[in-house]
């Protein structure tokens, strides 16, 4: 039988009552339909079970529940649900399109994080992000359109971050230095969400031309510096820069997968680096006291 009566839940209360029992039976004993429980929760950014997950429980394959968000701008902790009757929508969060789009990257790589890319929809997205699925399919057409652009913030930050700390060095050598420790330290930072949205199809496709462009434009420069400080050919210059190069990113993935320690790597990288850089000027011309120059 269906409550006559108000019922009051906090956010917490009515989270945990979805991931014990199906939304249906919650629904019936709050006094609503299911899909009129469903809206509820979205608008209120409450978590619950995807289709075919009380399935899996049953099996003792479900996943478990994630972490309950904060409250969006506008919902009270404490809930009142009225049988029959629908709830009042909240007040609207009015964010810039940025803000917004930045808000769902960081609903995205939370769930990645937490549950793997499979878990990855923009319905849970826009669910967790407090929005209706319409208005967040109109930031992001698809889920590999979200992945993507998620992935080159991330790559984007490595490297504004190597750029401001390079510009902080004063000696060629320090640079080199910095350069790569810095990667790498951001690579420890983000590299599980980076190497997990890198090994789907969908992201390797959108970024393949940008980043080869990227790597062909940073080679260039750091080449083209390296040849004309130390009188080194071009194609020379090129090539060592290419192979030293692959050698940190290499040492960059080797640490994203947890197979080596940060410390280390640091040690590995920037040895093979600077070593490689010494021994290829001095194949041209007698070291210059000082550094070597570099990029």
């Amino acid at each position: 039988m269906r409550p006559s009566t108000p019922t009051e839940l906090t956010r917490p209360q009515l989270f945990q009552r979805l991931w014990r029992e199906p939304l249906s039976s919650v629904a019936a004993d709050l006094g609503l339909s299911a899909s009129g429980l469903a809206k509820l929760c979205d608008r209120t950014a409450i978590p619950y079970p995807t289709r075919g997950h009380w399935a899996k429980a049953r099996a003792g394959r479900a996943a478990p529940a994630p972490d309950l968000p904060p409250a969006p701008a506008g919902v009270s902790h404490r809930i009142l649900i009225t049988p029959g009757q629908p709830m009042a929508r909240r007040t609207p969060v009015r964010l810039s399109p940025e803000d917004r789009r930045q808000q769902l990257l960081e609903v995205a790589a939370r769930i990645i994080v937490q549950d793997g890319l499979h878990a990855l929809t923009i319905k849970r997205v826009a669910r967790e992000a407090g929005l209706t699925a319409p208005r967040a399919y109109h930031f992001f057409p698809t889920v590999d359109d979200l992945m993507a652009a998620l992935a080159r913030r991330e790559l984007e930050a490595i490297r504004a971050a190597r750029t401001h700390r390079i510009n902080t060095a004063e000696r060629p050598a320090e640079r080199l230095r910095l350069s790569t420790v810095t990667y790498l330290r951001q690579v420890a930072e983000r590299g599980v969400l980076l190497q997990t949205l890198q090994n789907a199809p969908g992201v390797r496709r959108a970024l393949r031309g940008e980043q080869r462009a990227i790597r062909a434009d940073n080679t260039h420069v750091v080449a083209s510096r390296f040849s004309e400080s130390h009188h080194i050919p071009a194609d020379v210059a090129r090539a060592a820069t290419t192979v030293l190069t692959s050698a940190v990113l290499r040492t960059g993935r080797i640490l994203a997968r947890g197979r080596l320690d940060l410390a280390l790597a640091e040690i590995l990288a920037s040895e093979i680096v600077e070593a490689g850089n010494r021994r290829l000027a001095a194949r041209f011309q007698a070291p210059p006291a000082g550094d070597v120059e570099d990029a």
